[in-house]
């Protein structure tokens, strides 16, 4: 039962990062607007590196 409990969590742990679960938490008042833009600023930085990743992974072929 623990393993399904862990993976419950890390679901929510990754719905924060999204657009869709900031937006929830926002509205439920779990997390403020400014942590919200926060977060959306990691994500977008997450994806930048991403892309730079496998810009660079193309690069070595």
């Amino acid at each position: 039962m623990e393993g399904e409990q862990g993976e419950e969590t890390e679901k929510d742990n990754d719905s924060v990062y999204d657009e869709k679960g900031r937006e929830e938490l926002v509205e439920s008042g779990e997390i403020s607007s400014e942590e919200a833009g926060f977060m959306q600023g990691y994500e977008q930085a997450d994806d930048e590196e991403a892309d730079e990743v496998d810009k660079d992974d193309d690069e070595e072929e």
